[in-house]
């Protein structure tokens, strides 16, 4: 997780350091370093803490609580235990709720679509059937709300393949919005640096992935 987005990071160090912006938006860019330094399940508790106190003492900011959902799922991750997984992702989507009351946007839609994505995971037998109509839906609405967003098209990618694969057809179409997910991460632009912007190399890895299947 460390490398996910050194670039960033160093960005964010540089304004703090210069000592610009409000209170709130340096305790979140503060908080984002150290979420995106993190890499153990302890340490994203205390960023689950963290995100949540300030997003309690900030009524009307819906990142600290996206940011919340995150760190827990980024947790997940690295859950083994299917059932500690659920809870934990149940926690992120309760965290994404309380912002989703704030601004429903499209960074909270399509986060809400990709920690269900994971959800499926813990259960595929009984949960891909009834969870897919409604993380299709939340990956298309997002994407209908902003069709530049590098995660929206993304999670929509992932959520094909892995339909695709599951029901043995072809990955053509999913591999091509990958490719297309790629650029827009390339391409994209935060309205500011609180903005997310993670994601560029799980889109990384899954157009390897992709090009590996391809030349099978």
């Amino acid at each position: 997780m460390k490398n996910l987005l050194t670039i960033f990071v160093l960005a964010l160090s540089a304004s703090a350091m210069a000592g610009g912006g409000t209170s709130f938006e340096k305790a979140m860019m503060a908080s984002i370093q150290e979420l995106y330094n993190t890499d153990d399940p302890e340490g994203y508790d205390g960023m689950v803490n963290k995100f949540s106190r300030i997003g309690d003492a900030e009524k009307d900011q819906w990142l600290p609580y996206y940011y919340e959902s995150l760190s827990g799922v980024f947790k997940a991750f690295m859950i083994e235990d299917l059932k500690v997984k659920d809870a934990v992702l149940d926690q992120a989507l309760v965290a994404l709720a309380k912002g989703a009351r704030i601004d429903e946007n499209v960074e909270i839609v399509a986060l809400k679509g990709f920690i269900n994505m994971i959800k499926i995971g813990v259960d595929p037998a009984t949960r891909g059937q009834s969870l897919s109509p409604g993380i299709f839906a939340d990956f298309g609405r997002a994407m209908q709300m902003d069709p530049k967003n590098p995660r929206a098209t993304l999670f929509m990618a992932q959520m094909q393949h892995g339909t695709a694969q599951f029901f043995g057809k072809g990955i053509k179409e999913a591999c091509q919005m990958v490719d297309q997910s790629v650029v827009l991460f390339d391409t994209y632009q935060p309205s500011n640096a609180m903005m997310p912007t993670w994601g560029k190399e799980s889109a990384l890895e899954y157009q390897k992935m992709c090009k590996e299947g391809s030349s099978e």
